[in-house]
């Protein structure tokens, strides 16, 4: 399937990874903001950017001819010359980790003509990690993970991953007519701040839906490796596009998937 890639060097991306959140978490308290982003308060820290510098060379050394996008550096980005690309997001969650809040990750994958085929999520603080590879299943921790979602959505938790606030009126009156037809079907509507930790719940039966409404190239980054990990689980992943630079994406079983793009395409919201 990948003759360019032995389980060695994903080995190599898999420790970095480890390595990598072990000492973002040792400097959990001494980090340095570089960048507000936005009104929203998000953010970038001295840690994001030395992550996905690191990574970047170890891409460059071990994997020739990959492309490579990054969540916080542009100037690293790179086409590829084979077909596949390295995706990182150094701390998806960053303003969870900035407050203190144990809810966020590293996340890496690699795609194959855009499809995800490998990824890796780290929580450091709960030693979590959860890796996949297409055709081979996902894992936490080693353990083979199995997707078993409920059927009722009303005994059902749901993780969302939206841009809360619109400035454009249109989106607003859609958006909150959405997030109301989701409290209202859903047993509980979450949303932790972290895509890629939502997708590795969901992989393990925490969340028995996902739905990110208003997905842009940049954001897909960091749920590109949850996808292929709930994929490999054994959850449907579907996307829609929903405007121009922007998609809908849903996780979940079938049934489940066909509600959320329902809703999500129905009359009022979309």
């Amino acid at each position: 399937m990948m003759p360019e890639f032995t389980d060695h060097l994903f080995e190599q991306v898999i420790d970095f990874v480890k390595s990598a959140g072990d000492s973002a978490f040792d400097q959990w308290r001494s980090f340095d903001v570089v960048e507000i982003k936005d009104i929203g308060g998000d953010l970038a820290t001295n840690l994001d950017r030395e992550i996905e510098r690191a990574f970047h060379g170890l891409c460059r050394e071990i994997f020739p001819g990959c492309g490579f996008r990054g969540e916080e550096l542009p100037d690293l980005r790179t086409e590829s010359s084979n077909g596949y690309t390295w995706n990182i997001d150094p701390i998806d969650g960053t303003k969870n980790f900035a407050n203190e809040v144990p809810i966020w990750s590293l996340t890496v994958s690699l795609e194959k003509d855009g499809t995800p085929i490998f990824g890796v999520i780290y929580n450091p603080v709960s030693r979590q990690l959860y890796t996949a590879m297409a055709g081979r299943g996902a894992y936490l921790n080693g353990r083979r993970l199995s997707f078993k979602a409920p059927t009722d959505p009303a005994r059902m938790q749901l993780a969302i991953d939206f841009f809360m606030r619109q400035e454009d009126p249109a989106k607003k009156a859609r958006q909150d007519v959405l997030l109301a037809e989701l409290f209202h079907s859903f047993y509980r509507v979450r949303s932790i701040g972290s895509g890629a930790l939502s997708l590795g719940w969901l992989a393990q039966g925490h969340f028995g839906g996902y739905l990110s409404w208003g997905l842009t190239e940049n954001k897909f980054i960091d749920v590109a490796a949850g996808l292929v990990i709930a994929q490999e689980a054994g959850a449907s992943v579907r996307i829609e596009s929903l405007d121009a630079g922007s998609s809908v994406l849903v996780v979940g079983s079938e049934p489940i998937c066909d509600m959320l793009l329902a809703l999500a395409n129905g009359p009022g919201a979309l």
